[in-house]
């Protein structure tokens, strides 16, 4: 059935905490379940663009007034399709980069898309073979941390199975004029190993995803921990096999070279093994003893896990021989009854001191033979085991929102997986002074499920893992009934495009100090656009009314 674009104004209750001297007002979510329920956001503006909008990301940059916020945008895979909209017949935008500068002196109504907007990365033209630096797929582009290198840089895992290029790793000098690329690992080809055809010729590149900044040999520097897919190609889209590794480079301090790759070691890996992460990484020292311990997700293994990985016991991640010993520790934090991974984070959910692993799966539609899938998508927090052995088992899972679908893919498809829902979950406080004192507030993306809902706790205590769920955005409610079922014209968006897709949105806080109130910045991917909600009251007629919860139904057959 189609979602319903009519909406009813619901009601909020409010209250007051105390954060240092200051009485704040905050957003308190009724202590029971109501069909009703949306929480209090408003409409901030759109931010139109000339690319596909896919990752975004907000940090504090240098600039010409002092530091501030601004936000990434990657974009990818701009191309023309055949009239069916299945297959690919050309490029018409290169993959990119790009910031926008100084969100709070930031004002929609006369944001220019031509003049607003500075494109960070090579100014070449459309991926192709045989052209291997242009920029290829960017991802989760972020910010490295100060003192990392002697410049202020944006790091980007890149690639996809679905290009053209191999993936690559690299990082852009900011302070460069002429935006100067470094790359840390550009894939040309990977270990040799079966090919699904009879050619000698098919490549095993390698993409990236995610990346942590984490000193892993103790030498005061930074270096990149990352996880990375690697694929046979029989041609254009034609995928026989995915691999996984668990891998990290070397920060070369004052040898830094463009065009000098960083040292690579494998942590968990070919030519031991293929079933390592592939997806996500997050770090964070569970065992507090100055090593941080790295979790990796999985989406292309079979069934999809969330694993933890450490360094030998006593022993530097520097000492790991995966092929001799000693070998990395693992343990199994969700395996594959929970489905493929999308995105993990780390943090403290219900404030008792210890962090969660938060994770978001990415689940078919269920609606056609080759999209069955039992499992839906699902927010999954998983608590530390009792026994304080991260490595032993017995994480506690507890599902903070269920049965997720995306949209039915469309055109009905001939080989899976079709479209795909949940995207990430990211855990947040309403105001900056809360951290610490409320339990978080998780966003959750959509992606093909083309919604945005946020959760809330219902209740302070710590032993409550239920959330109440709203949907504060959803395309087919702000861009017309059936718009993610529906091939667009010449005068469209793109050709044999429909918009349907969320992409990774960011958060921030409006205002220095513990009053700054959250926005969110939500990529619509088709659509060339980022919607900005905010936590700070506005005008009545900005007011967000949720419309309804739910995926559209299977087509009759």
């Amino acid at each position: 059935m189609a979602i319903a674009n009519s909406l009813v104004a619901r009601s909020i209750r409010c209250a007051t905490i105390l954060i240092g001297a200051a009485l704040v007002p905050v957003l308190v979510s009724p202590a029971a379940e109501a069909n009703n329920y949306c929480p209090a956001v408003w409409k901030k503006g759109v931010l139109p663009l000339n690319f596909n909008a896919a990752f975004t990301h907000i940090e504090t940059y240098n600039g010409p007034s002092g530091p501030a916020d601004d936000l990434l945008v990657t974009s990818f895979f701009n191309v023309f399709k055949d009239p069916t909209g299945t297959a690919v017949t050309g490029y018409f935008e290169r993959d990119l980069v790009a910031r926008i500068r100084n969100l709070d002196s930031l004002n929609p109504l006369t944001f220019s898309k031509d003049t607003d907007v500075q494109e960070l990365t090579d100014i070449g033209g459309p991926p192709a073979p045989g052209a291997p630096n242009l920029m290829n797929w960017p991802n989760d582009a972020v910010r490295m941390p100060d003192g990392m290198v002697p410049f202020e840089a944006v790091a980007i895992p890149q690639g996809f199975h679905p290009a053209i290029p191999p993936g690559r790793l690299s990082f852009i000098n900011l302070d460069d004029p002429g935006l100067q690329e470094y790359i840390v690992h550009q894939s040309t080809g990977g270990p040799p190993g079966a090919s699904c055809d009879a050619s000698s010729n098919v490549s095993n590149p390698k993409f990236y995803h995610d990346l942590e900044f984490v000193d892993m040999n103790g030498d005061g520097l930074k270096d990149i921990a990352t996880v990375r897919s690697s694929f046979k190609v029989a041609g254009f889209g034609s995928v026989c096999f995915f691999t996984g590794e668990l891998v990290w480079f070397q920060n070369p301090g004052a040898a830094l070279s463009p065009t000098v790759q960083w040292q690579e070691h494998i942590l968990v890996g070919y030519p031991v093994t293929g079933n390592g992460p592939d997806i996500s990484i997050e770090s964070y020292d569970f065992e507090n003893d100055g090593i941080p311990e790295l979790i990796g997700g999985s989406f292309f293994m079979q069934g999809g896990f969330v694993r933890v990985y450490g360094a030998p016991a006593g022993l530097p991640w520097t000492a790991v021989d995966q092929v001799n010993g000693p070998a990395v520790r693992v343990g199994t934090i969700a395996g594959s009854l929970q489905g493929k991974v999308f995105d993990i984070q780390v943090a403290d959910l219900n404030l008792d001191g210890k962090v969660e692993v938060l994770a978001s799966n990415h689940q078919e539609d269920n609606c056609f033979p080759v999209t069955q899938q039992p499992i839906p998508g699902r927010i999954n927090a998983y608590e530390q085991p009792a026994s304080g052995n991260i490595f032993g088992g017995g994480w506690v899972r507890r599902t903070l929102k269920d049965n997720i679908r995306p949209n039915p893919t469309f055109p009905a498809p001939t080989a899976g997986p079709g479209r795909l829902a949940p995207g990430p979950a990211k855990a947040f406080v309403p105001v900056r002074g809360q951290e610490g004192k409320v339990k978080p507030w998780i966003l959750v993306a959509g992606d093909e499920a083309s919604k945005v809902w946020l959760l809330t706790p219902k209740s302070p205590s710590k032993t409550n893992w239920e959330y109440q769920s709203a949907v504060i955005f959803d395309i087919n409610d702000t861009y017309g009934p059936g718009t993610t079922q529906t091939i667009m014209g010449p005068d469209g968006v793109s050709p044999g495009e429909v918009i349907s897709t969320i992409g990774v949105p960011s958060i921030r806080y409006d205002a220095p100090g513990p009053l700054g109130r959250a926005e969110i910045y939500i990529p619509v991917f088709e659509a060339k656009e980022v919607h900005i909600l905010t936590l700070r009251p506005g005008a009545a007629a900005d007011r967000v009314f949720c419309p309804p919860d739910g995926a559209l139904a299977c087509p009759v057959p």
